[in-house]
């Protein structure tokens, strides 16, 4: 009986695996599909990016170095953005080729106007944001004097419309450490690190807020400070120390006095070595301080 079973068992065990491996019976033809006629649409056009506000330049304050303007926002803490075009440099800065409306948001009411030219050279700003057609950049402007608020001094920012500007970069970065009274200088491929013969004395000391270089070479033989590569950032105790500008600006420069260590207003005081290689750094580079 049990080897009767187990025969029938096996019997139908191959008959279904035979079933099973056997070609699947051949499908009908498929049905035929009916393609629509081409349906034609008018695509709508994207909308338009919306105009700035429109300003009138002349009745708004200058954003530079020889102005206070009240009211510009700081940077956030913003560093300076990576160019999108790293051919133009690691790091993105805008050349404004025309006077244009500086705003505290994107779009925003106008709250004063960044020049093309500042003291005679085109006016070259890191950008630290971008929304679309608008870049926050930084500026060389005080929105108060020590005296009054020495929060509103330096670190200061506003939104351009990139279409006043041309795109531009820098691979340089600068450090400037004042515990170890020296100068770090990056341009992309080599760093170096070098002594300063001076930074600002605890009075006055050199700012410790994020400065860029203005693109502002003066040559001033027969002076204290024969050579000057001029900074955004102004004295944070000085309301005024440089009585034709009305400014108390820093800067890296060379120098004849023999002081050395933390004895200046603020800037940094270097060998003419040092300020050969500075020397060669573009308009917008960022310089930061330390210690």
């Amino acid at each position: 009986m049990v080897r009767t079973t187990i025969a029938a068992l096996t019997a139908l065990a191959v008959l279904a695996l035979a079933g099973a491996c056997a070609d699947a019976p051949e499908a009908g033809p498929p049905a035929a599909v009916v393609v629509a006629e081409p349906v034609a649409v008018d695509k709508a056009s994207p909308p338009a990016v919306p105009a700035p506000p429109a300003a009138d330049l002349a009745a708004l304050p200058v954003v530079d170095l020889l102005h206070v303007v009240p009211g510009l926002p700081g940077t956030d803490g913003l560093p300076q953005r990576a160019n999108d075009d790293p051919a133009l440099g690691r790091w993105q800065t805008a050349v404004v080729v025309r006077d244009t409306a500086a705003r505290a948001a994107p779009a925003g009411t106008p709250v004063g106007v960044v020049p093309a030219l500042t003291l005679e050279v085109r006016t070259t700003l890191p950008v630290i944001d971008q929304r679309g057609r608008w870049l926050r950049v930084m500026v060389a402007t005080r929105s108060a004097l020590p005296s009054q608020d020495v929060a509103q001094v330096n670190g200061r920012s506003v939104w351009i419309d990139a279409g006043d500007t041309e795109a531009a970069g820098t691979d340089w970065t600068i450090a400037v450490d004042v515990a170890a009274q020296t100068i770090t200088v990056d341009d992309g491929t080599t760093t170096h690190v070098l002594p300063v013969k001076a930074t600002g004395a605890p009075a006055t000391p050199t700012p410790h807020v994020p400065a860029f270089l203005l693109g502002t070479r003066w040559l001033e033989p027969g002076t204290t400070t024969p050579r000057v590569l001029l900074l955004s950032t102004q004295s944070e105790t000085i309301d005024h120390y440089d009585k034709p500008t009305g400014t108390a600006v820093t800067a890296i420069h060379t120098t004849t006095l023999r002081g050395t260590g933390a004895v200046s207003n603020g800037c940094v005081r270097v060998s003419d070595e040092v300020l050969d290689l500075v020397w060669q750094a573009p308009a917008g580079t960022v310089v930061t301080t330390v210690g």
